[in-house]
């Protein structure tokens, strides 16, 4: 995934925090252009599923 702004890939961004939901984990990233963004991290039959729930 890609930053909504900026393009930069996810990936590479800073990770601010990551808290324990009843979900999985939200996870707060800050893009090298300033966006913060919000992933829910949920596993999947072992494997990481990630998906962005605000740019």
């Amino acid at each position: 995934m890609r930053c909504a702004l900026c393009g930069w890939p996810r990936d590479e961004t800073a990770v601010l925090s990551t808290h324990h939901t009843s979900e999985g984990w939200v996870r707060y990233r800050r893009c090298a252009c300033g966006a913060v963004s919000i992933e829910l991290v949920t596993l999947d039959d072992r494997r990481a599923l990630r998906t962005a729930v605000v740019a």
